[in-house]
């Protein structure tokens, strides 16, 4: 199971490359699901994955990164990621009653994980952004509405360990009116700083890490982030998308089922 964990591993990265986003949904149960990692540990170590590669592709889109609007998108984002893992997450009992329902705390993250990839497969799949939009300025307006959302985004990230650019880039879009290349450029700044400041807060409140594990893991990330990129003149990203849309709706239906079925 290690082995075909790794190889996922390596695929989600390369999906990375390709799509510029999306694929980081799967390394949450990939370490659940096949290196038995808690979820909750695991979405920790998802930060941390997300965020060293996210890292490497703003840098090498650096000259589409809008540095002032991702600034206004990853400070509250930052926020949210550090107070949902701080004081959401992990003050969660390892066992949740509610009435005559028991729900163990990784369960629960896993379900809500579930119905959020089911969320983002629908997303992507209806996905229809275009790179013609002219960029135009941004009203108060539109920076309320860009830190509000980046709160959010921010919260689901540090509960989910998930990155949130199928949402980022969307507002960005919308709402700044940034050309769609810019907007994800922008986003990978933005998943690097959140993601890696609710790791920085994992580590402040001393959470076990195996670095050599996280280390490889993402190692073999970017590694398929860069078979990605190369591949990305070669592919045709909208149908690629759909596809992969498919699989994240799909792939996240069977966890929800799996996860429910103890209390069916």
């Amino acid at each position: 199971m290690a082995i075909i964990g790794l190889g996922l591993i390596g695929i989600m990265g390369t999906v990375l490359g390709l799509l510029g986003g999306g694929g980081s949904i799967l390394t949450v149960p990939i370490l659940v699901y096949l290196f038995d990692i808690p979820a909750s540990l695991a979405t920790g170590y998802s930060l941390f994955i997300v965020g060293i590669t996210s890292i490497i592709g703003a840098i090498r889109y650096r000259h589409h990164v809008r540095l002032l609007i991702g600034l206004v998108f990853a400070v509250p984002a930052s926020m949210g990621v550090t107070l949902s893992r701080r004081y959401l997450l992990q003050p969660l009992p390892d066992t949740l009653i509610w009435g005559q329902l028991t729900i163990p705390k990784d369960d629960l993250i896993m379900i809500i994980f579930a119905i959020l990839m089911i969320g983002v497969g629908w997303a992507m799949f209806r996905k229809r952004l275009n790179d013609t939009k002219p960029p135009i300025g941004m009203s108060l307006t539109a920076i309320l509405l860009i830190g509000v959302e980046g709160l959010i985004v921010g919260g689901f990230t540090g509960f989910v360990g998930a990155g949130g650019g199928f949402m980022i880039v969307p507002a960005l879009t919308l709402l700044a009116g940034i050309p769609l290349r810019d907007a994800i450029a922008t986003s990978l700044l933005v998943i690097a700083a959140k993601s890696l400041i609710g790791f920085a807060g994992d580590i402040q409140m001393g959470i076990a890490i195996d670095w050599t594990q996280l280390l490889v893991f993402t190692s073999l990330t970017i590694a398929g982030s860069f078979m990605g990129v190369a591949l990305n003149k070669r592919v045709s990203v909208t149908h690629l998308r759909h596809v992969f849309a498919g699989f994240v709706c799909v792939f996240g239906l069977g966890i929800l089922l799996f996860q429910l079925n103890d209390f069916l």
